[in-house]
């Protein structure tokens, strides 16, 4: 019996699945805060980079394809039992939409018939809600169709990628927030209490993943076996996910406004890394299936 990794899939398809999901998020989170009322400039920037972090990972896609035929074929001849037909049309509808929504908040498109405000607008925003959360989660049932590699074929999987898609998003908004400086004590404890909350709901959902692959037999516990490198517990379980975490449920103590923003600052540059790394680490983990026995 042999078992072979997997060598097709390495840093551009990461890069889109990172890029996809953290565009998503972003978009989400800037949308609740719309209807919120909440944080409106950060808000506003967080709405238009979503798309356009999507839009940056899809073209990343696109190069890993490699083929404009095949390209083609999923855009227009749509197979509603494909992932990856349906993860491209989820995709573009996300960045029509979202882009038709956020960019409205700017004076540039001041002429567009319709704003946040309008019954339409708001319309538009719902939708473009809709297709970024799955746009965040796609990813995990793409994987998961991949029967020849059991450490992805897992229904945990699509919500484990949201909740990083989520906890990136809002590293973003953090970042923002740090940048401009425009939320306040209280928005930045608000946004410091949602973020640990995510980066628990994370990690929970990561363990999870890991022990239910580590009891899925010999191939998928081998992958677990193979993320167990530096950059996995190094680069995403400790500089990704628990330095993140102190360092925002510490910064609810804070009440300093440069502390605050630091604090926020670091906090959202060390998840998003970690976001990344562990979209490489589960990709490069994948063991296919053995093939035969001896």
């Amino acid at each position: 019996m042999f078992q072979e990794r997997q060598t097709t899939f390495g840093w551009l398809v990461s890069a889109d699945l990172f890029l996809s999901a953290t565009g998503g998020g972003v978009f989400l989170i800037s949308f609740i805060l719309d209807l919120l009322n909440k944080y409106e400039p950060v808000a506003r920037i967080g709405g238009i980079l979503g798309p356009i972090l999507v839009l940056i990972g899809a073209s990343f896609l696109v190069a890993e394809i490699g083929s404009k035929a095949k390209l083609y074929k999923l855009f227009f001849n749509f197979n509603l039992s494909s992932w990856m037909s349906r993860g491209t049309w989820i995709l573009t509808i996300f960045i029509i939409f979202g882009l038709a929504y956020s960019l409205t908040a700017f004076t540039a498109f001041g002429w567009l018939p319709w704003s946040k405000a309008t019954a339409l607008g708001l319309g538009i925003g719902m939708v473009a809600a809709l297709f970024a959360g799955l746009a965040t989660s796609y990813t995990g049932f793409l994987f998961g169709v991949v029967k020849g590699i059991p450490f992805w074929n897992m229904p945990i999987l699509p919500l484990l990628f949201f909740l990083s898609g989520l906890c990136t998003g809002i590293a973003i908004i953090l970042a923002i927030a740090s940048f401009y400086n425009t939320i306040g004590v209280t928005g930045f404890h608000q946004l410091g209490a949602a973020g640990t909350v995510l980066i628990l709901l994370q990690l929970l959902a990561l363990g999870g993943y890991l022990e239910i692959a580590r009891h899925s037999g010999v191939t998928s516990a081998e992958s677990v076996h193979l993320l167990k490198t530096p950059l996995f517990i190094g680069g995403v379980v400790m500089v990704g996910l628990l330095v993140p975490f102190c360092l925002l449920a510490y910064s609810l103590a804070v009440r300093n406004m440069l502390i605050l923003s630091i604090l926020g600052g670091v906090s959202s540059v060390l998840l998003l890394i970690g976001g990344l790394f562990q979209r490489y680490c589960i990709v490069r983990a994948g063991v296919s299936r053995p093939l035969c026995c001896t």
